[in-house]
């Protein structure tokens, strides 16, 4: 089929009559060769008044295509025109063969000359096709030439430069310059993007774009940059685009060395630059900054938040999340020992209560400085406040706790703590479940020392229908795994045994977890039974192994061990950091797995806690205690057998001491100290009686039938004043409530969109987690650059404030709230940047 039969069968299928002019007759071959079904074709020599009685009076109805073998007359002596007027004229000239592929009127035949080129390609014909509209006139039209050039969804200028840019970036603009010059649409482009943006160059290139781009919406550089403040949502929409995101990163960089940021960044302070984020160098700079006033106390606890929380909502963040973290956390810590350097402690009960309301903190700071710091490779950056932290945790803290806790432990060397006995807690924690006929499991996980159950109680109360509450027990001493495990069962008697490495209960061995489960089964006055807390993970939460565990035991211990067996490897000990926070999550995710099994309550504790230094130890803290006698068991922070003689940097306990059946003698190093033993590790510990080893975490778990956790609410202040008068708009949301334990933070994308989702704004992310309960505090304050498109297309007109927030596990946001605004901004706001 010939191109003039394929264009006049798709004309007449929109026009029931088409004139054909042929002055040469160069197409009457083709006329009379065409084969058209259900049209009349109509030769038209002289015979116009006989014409025009056939098409319009006799044959109403049917297509005709009348063929003219002349000149088109001049109008006032054209007998078929109102034929012409009324239907179509078909034209044969390139142009217009082109203009009626797409679908336009050949009034545009001038226009479609100017870019002829672009239409020789049959791919980028189809793609004009579907967006090119007849009412678009000749501006439009050459808009969305360039959307196909650059391949877009949508006629956007923002989109366009985009493109341009990730060519730029991946070394093929030269093709996209050559097909904006063969197009004639070179100029065009550059005409809009100094009519939106302000920039202007005898010698326009992308490159030379970006560079004033980046340099007007950096702070120390704005001055120098012709562009206009339009290109801050320019900038703001590409950097919350996803599939731009490499793109923009590579180009970040690359701008960041022409300019020499490094060299600009040095003689500002970060005042200047603290709300900027489009070089990654500004974090760096920021971070290091922040370093040196904590090294040099020149920065307080209200100036570090108040940057990091305006860092948080920019660019760059999540990259540095692990150094901004590791600051805080640092500062925290280092501000803890010091207001604390006076500590004292009375009695055991007021250091127990001092660790279980305050101190645990500080061990909690530490594991979660040493895990952020470590997430960053170790960063030279961080480096200097490494060694501060590290040297105020282990000497000024964790020693001098250790001394204090010392001093009172050996006034009175009995190891009774009452009702807060680890040996009482199947009586007193695990009995009243029993006894009310309620179904309990109980998660033992070796070597979960205190502040990591309050890390757990802190997610658990986070989650939704699930209630936590927190107490505490104190271990057995020697505070080791065999003795720990076997304390938490149900018993009368503890005996060390003087023969083989285990414990007794009632005279029962209990090493291995088939041997607790005898015991438990036994004692316990109930359905009970024991369980791997790997092999629990591995059910079906809804099968029949499942069903049965659940519905045939009252009480169902459950074992985990991560913690003490890292920690315990002298090859892994380092790695004991790691694995206590990923502990946390196993436990949140067995208490799930367990609530989807049908139970709801839950108790959660350890055997022991441990002691962690990240450095290697020096000699001093090693005790030379020249053991001697008959000895059982010895590891770094405890010697168990008889006729034990030592030095006195150790303390010695009767097995009646320590509330232990037998004779058996126990050796503990005093405070923190490590005993020598032949290939141990001796960073990771425990055994010993410091409140790290001894003071282990109880929680109590619920399962509830209702939702108990929401998102604190965000509305929008000064609702009345919703003009927008000028190009900058201030904003001021508030925070409803303080976060509380099951209040939690909401993060929100904010930023001024037409009802149509047109971007109209920067975006602005925010996450509101205030905890104040002054209402000031609670108050956010941002100011919108608004786009000249919203003055353009929008004066006098609705647009709104769209507050959005991420649908969890996705890269989608919806809507949370809107707000709207009247936009009736002057043409003098034009003038901002004169």
């Amino acid at each position: 089929m010939s191109k003039i039969q394929q264009s006049i069968k798709k004309l007449l299928q929109k026009h029931r009559i088409l004139l054909w002019y042929d002055a040469e007759q160069a197409f009457a071959e083709e006329f009379e060769s065409l084969d058209l079904s259900h049209t009349e074709k109509l030769e038209v020599k002289g015979n116009e008044f006989e014409t025009k009685v056939t098409v319009l009076h006799e044959q109403p109805e049917t297509k005709f295509l009348l063929y003219i073998p002349s000149e088109k007359p001049a109008d006032e002596e054209n007998w078929l025109l109102d034929i012409e007027l009324a239907h179509h004229v078909y034209h044969t000239d390139q142009e217009a063969l082109y203009l009626q592929d797409v679908g336009l009127g050949y009034h545009y035949k001038d226009w479609i000359h100017r870019h002829i080129e672009f239409f020789k390609n049959k791919d980028r014909v189809a793609a004009f096709r579907d967006i090119a509209r007849e009412e678009d006139g000749d501006r439009v039209l050459s808009l969305k030439l360039l959307q196909v050039v650059f391949k877009t969804s949508s006629l956007s200028l923002a989109q366009y430069l985009r493109k341009y840019a990730s060519a730029f970036v991946q070394d093929n603009e030269d093709t996209i310059q050559r097909e904006l010059e063969r197009f004639n649409l070179d100029s065009l482009l550059w005409e809009e993007v100094e009519r939106v943006y302000g920039y202007h160059s005898d010698t326009p290139s992308i490159y030379d774009f970006l560079i004033e781009v980046f340099q007007r919406n950096f702070t120390p550089t704005s001055a120098k940059a012709t562009v206009n403040k339009e290109t801050a949502v320019l900038i703001s929409g590409w950097k919350d685009t996803m599939s731009f995101q490499e793109d923009y990163q590579a180009l970040s960089a690359r701008i960041q060395k022409d300019l020499n940021i490094e060299d600009v960044l040095n003689s500002v302070s970060i005042d200047e630059i603290q709300n900027d984020d489009v070089f990654e160098m500004i974090d760096q700079r920021v971070l290091s900054e922040l370093i040196k006033g904590i090294l040099d106390e020149s920065i307080d606890r209200n100036r570090l938040e108040q940057v990091v929380k305006q860092r948080e909502s920019n660019y760059w963040f999540e990259r540095y999340h692990h150094f901004y973290q590791a600051v805080r956390v640092g500062y925290n810590l280092l501000q803890f020992v010091a207001d604390h350097a006076k500590l004292t402690i009375s009695t055991r009960e007021e250091g127990v209560e001092l660790y279980t309301k305050q101190w645990y903190q500080a061990d909690q700071d530490y594991r979660i400085f040493l895990e952020h710091y470590r997430a960053t490779n170790q960063n030279n950056v961080l480096n200097p406040l490494y060694t501060e932290v590290n040297k105020a945790y282990s000497n000024n803290w964790l020693l001098k706790v250790g001394e204090a806790w010392q001093q009172v432990i050996e006034q009175e060397k009995d190891w009774k703590f009452n009702r807060k006995a680890q040996r009482k807690f199947f009586d007193h924690q695990v009995k009243p479940y029993i006894q009310d006929k309620t179904r309990v499991f109980v998660i033992i996980s070796d070597a979960f020392r205190y502040e990591c159950g309050v890390d757990l109680h802190q997610h658990l109360l986070k989650e939704n229908r699930f209630e936590s509450s927190l107490d505490h027990q104190i271990a057995s001493l020697p505070s080791y795994t065999q003795l720990g495990m076997a304390s938490l069962l149900p018993h009368r008697t503890l005996e060390i045994s003087q023969t083989k490495d285990e414990v007794l209960l009632d005279g029962k061995s209990t090493q291995g977890t088939s041997a607790r489960e005898k015991i438990l089964k036994k004692n316990a006055g109930a359905e009970a039974t024991t369980v791997l807390a790997e092999d629990l993970m591995k059910m079906v939460s809804r099968s029949e192994q499942a069903r049965n565990l659940v519905t045939s035991h009252d009480v169902i211990y459950v074992y985990h061990n991560r913690i003490d067996k890292v920690g315990d490897d002298k090859s892994s000990e380092d790695k004991v950091i790691e694995a206590a926070r990923d502990e946390v999550q196993f436990l949140m995710d067995l208490v799930r797995k367990i609530s989807n099994m049908g139970a709801y309550h839950m108790l959660i504790t350890s055997d022991h806690g441990f002691i962690y230094q990240n450095d290697d130890l020096d000699e001093s803290d090693f005790a030379e205690a020249e053991v001697e006698g008959e000895i059982f068991k010895k590891n770094r922070r405890f010697v168990l057998g008889k006729h034990l003689s030592h030095k006195d940097n150790v303390v010695k306990y009767t097995a009646a001491e320590l509330g232990l059946e037998g004779d058996i003698e126990v050796l503990i190093p005093k405070s923190i100290n490590r005993l020598r033993v032949q290939g141990a590790g001796s960073r990771f510990v425990h055994g010993g009686a410091t409140l790290q080893e001894i003071v282990i975490p109880v929680l109590k778990v619920k399962k509830l039938r209702e939702d108990n956790v929401r998102s604190v609410g965000v509305d929008l202040l000064n609702k009345r004043s919703n003009r927008i008068t000028t190009n900058i708009q201030r904003v001021n949301l508030y925070q409803l409530d303080p976060i509380a334990d099951q209040l939690l933070p909401r993060t929100l994308k904010i930023q001024f969109k037409s009802e149509q989702g047109d971007a109209l704004s920067e975006v602005f992310t925010y996450t509101f987690d205030s905890a104040s309960d002054n209402t000031k505090d609670r108050e956010v304050e941002h100011r919108f650059n608004i786009s000249s498109k919203a003055s353009d297309e929008f004066k006098n007109q609705t647009i709104y404030l769209f507050l959005e927030e991420q649908v969890d596990g996705s890269n989608k946001w919806i809507e949370y709230a809107r707000y709207p605004f009247t936009v009736n901004i002057s043409f003098t706001n034009d003038f901002d940047d004169f």
